[in-house]
């Protein structure tokens, strides 16, 4: 059996028209078939690893756009008829791992991590892709299978009971972006603290546009799955807490980096509710978070930095946006190939500025734009981004993924927001 499952690597994924859908009733019942992997390696070679597929009650995206007209993220999971030439459904993600190729202790040693994937429930027999972006943008496959849809190997596993809030419900999920708040740090008795964190938040989240106005857009969901103890892991401090879903902070070493590597609980908590954004708060006053494009969101709930920290996350998972403050790094081709437009839409190193937001610019205003009072209120391609200090653009002097000092994305970041919320949505 073992031969089935076939590892591939340098393979570039050619031929792919991505602008027409496909009939969802046709090839898809309306669950969820979560494929979870093993993915390691070092900065040098990366393979994956088939762990198992598992049967979820759900599908909480849309039944409409099935197929990825974006083109984010570090990986693509594509679903293709079992002739490997009908795209049926494909999206963009981004995960820990990526992260983690680019530290120093990658160049010394080989480590893996556990991912998940999901995509609507097949009909029939079908192929399933894993690729991975190279430092060119091009997607090489990692890794493909042939998926029966029958096979007995597939889980079906019934789940322990966990209640679910519906905190707001705007309609049909397959027309709506459903995002479920998974709580970490939460035990029995801050369950009422929970429920009101969840209601905090969602506020703090329709005070941002473009959320705000199409808040009949969204619902909001919750699992009572709570820990055993309360508040979260702390290694700097050498504070370890016994929760559901063992986040940390200290994450690659950055003290506000507050994540988790436990995919498989995450994802089983997740799917007691159809969801497109899953979102941890964390029951801790510590300021962090974390946001991976279409993998999860953390945000600590009771910083006085909260509100603003949940839906810059958001913007990361979300909508794949780049953050645009430089941070530990001088030189932009320590982490970027300079010979390519970063694929991020609101960062550019202005080798194809023409492919970014180029036309969004005043014929007056200076590429690259000085960071003084005159552009204040301009967009323009302000050095500093990115994480690096130097070569790195960003399209306006603040925005939301620059900085906690304002509650707006700036015109490009709020256009790929909208963009995407009408995608999960129509």
């Amino acid at each position: 059996m073992k031969k089935q499952y076939f590892l591939l690597t340098g393979i570039i994924f050619f031929g792919i028209s991505l602008s027409a859908q496909v009939n969802f009733s046709k090839y898809f019942i309306d669950k969820s078939l979560r494929f979870d992997y093993i993915i390691g390696g070092n900065n040098k070679e990366t393979k994956v690893y088939f762990n198992k597929l598992k049967e979820e009650p759900y599908w909480g995206g849309s039944e409409k756009n099935l197929i990825d007209k974006f083109n984010f993220g570090d990986f693509r999971v594509s679903v293709f008829d079992s002739t490997g030439n009908t795209l049926l459904y494909s999206r963009g993600y981004s995960s820990l791992y990526v992260e983690w190729i680019d530290t120093e202790e990658a160049k010394q040693i080989s480590k893996s991590f556990y991912e998940s994937v999901v995509v609507p429930f097949p009909k029939q027999k079908v192929l399933i892709k894993i690729e991975m972006r190279n430092k060119k943008n091009i997607f090489n496959t990692l890794f493909e299978m042939p998926v029966n849809p029958n096979s007995v190997s597939i889980i079906k596993d019934k789940q322990k009971k966990y209640s679910v809030q519906k905190i707001k419900y705007s309609g049909n999920s397959h027309k709506k972006l459903d995002i479920v708040i998974i709580p970490d740090g939460y035990t029995k008795n801050d369950s009422s603290k929970f429920h009101n964190d969840c209601k905090r938040f969602m506020g703090y989240f329709f005070e941002v546009e473009p959320f705000k106005t199409y808040k009949n857009k969204v619902n909001f969901w919750s699992v009572d799955a709570f820990s055993e103890e309360s508040g979260t892991d702390m290694p700097r401090q050498n504070i370890w807490k016994n929760t559901i879903l063992n986040t940390h902070f200290n994450t690659f070493g950055s003290e506000r980096y507050l994540t988790t590597q436990d995919i498989e609980v995450v994802r089983n908590t997740a799917a007691y509710v159809p969801y497109d954004q899953i979102y941890i708060l964390v029951n801790t006053d510590k300021y962090g978070g974390g946001g991976i494009y279409n993998y999860y969101n953390l945000c600590s709930a009771d910083n006085e930095y909260s509100g603003r920290v949940f839906t810059h996350e958001f913007g990361h998972a979300f909508a794949a946006l780049a953050d645009e403050y430089q941070y530990g790094y001088e030189k932009a081709e320590d982490i970027y190939d300079m010979s390519v437009e970063p694929w991020q839409v609101n960062i550019t190193n202005l080798v194809d500025f023409d492919s970014k937001w180029k036309n969004l610019v005043e014929k007056d205003t200076p590429i690259p734009t000085p960071d003084i009072k005159k552009y204040k209120n301009k967009i323009g391609a302000f050095e500093g981004a990115g994480y690096v200090k130097k070569e790195i653009y960003r399209p306006a002097h603040d925005c939301k993924m620059r900085s906690n000092s304002t509650n707006e994305f700036c015109p490009v970041c709020y256009k790929t927001v909208l963009d995407m919320l009408l995608f999960y949505s129509e």
